[in-house]
């Protein structure tokens, strides 16, 4: 071996014998329960769950790169991708594996993983709503146990089958039929919705159903005494 290389290999082990290589403290930026949350440890949520990925990568040598490996640990999903920091929206239900790795040349310096779980899908509409501006069941939309829906598209008619509206998230408070034509208020009645969805885990649903907009709707609690 030349003095050159021996010098190189003696540098080298210096290094790593300091804790002078490649290292990294990832973290995962996300919506958790409302809001924004930065944290490393293992992840679950509703689909979509789009994540941000910076690994904080410190001590990288010229060369050195720094990998992403996203896994599902079923659906046969798997993702490399060569960048410091990256973004992913979780669309499957179930595991997935996300590791990061800093490598240096073909030697890996650091490597941290988690588990992202996404939960299995859930849709259901209700058959009744109360246009009334009383903050209360105003807008006819998905129920609060929604989740996990990666499609969505809802159709709302009347008895003659003229569609009134539509509208494609389900999981934006503001979405929803207000129970309006137009920018005038329709007649209370009887009208019919109809889903068209899809949930991370593959299960379509397509929901027909009858919706009862009662706009002099007074909710009172009766107590047996």
């Amino acid at each position: 071996m030349n003095l050159r290389k021996k010098i190189t290999c003696f540098f080298t082990v210096l290094l790593y014998g300091l804790g002078m290589y490649g290292a990294i403290n990832p973290q995962a930026t996300y919506i958790k329960e409302g809001a924004e949350v930065t944290e490393w440890q293992n992840i679950k949520g509703d689909a979509p769950l789009h994540v941000r990925f910076t690994s904080n990568a410190t001590n990288l040598a010229d060369g050195a790169t720094v990998e992403w490996h996203i896994r599902h640990r079923t659906s046969g999903t798997n993702i490399t991708r060569y960048e410091a920091d990256t973004e992913f929206t979780f669309t499957e239900a179930g595991d997935t594996y996300v590791t990061v790795i800093a490598k240096e040349g073909d030697a890996v310096t650091d490597s941290l993983g988690i588990t992202v779980t996404v939960t299995e899908s859930h849709l259901e509409m209700p058959n009744a709503f109360s246009p009334n501006d009383d903050t209360i069941n105003d807008v006819y939309q998905a129920k609060s146990s929604t989740k996990s829906i990666v499609e969505f598209h809802a159709y709302i008619f009347n008895r003659h089958g003229q569609k009134l509206y539509d509208w494609t998230n389900w999981s934006d408070p503001q979405a929803g039929w207000d129970g309006t034509y137009n920018g005038h208020p329709v007649k209370d009645g009887v009208y019919f919705v109809y889903v068209k969805a899809r949930g991370a885990d593959g299960v379509e649903y397509n929901i027909r159903r009858d919706v009862n907009l009662i706009r002099n709707y007074n909710q009172t609690t009766n107590s047996n005494q």
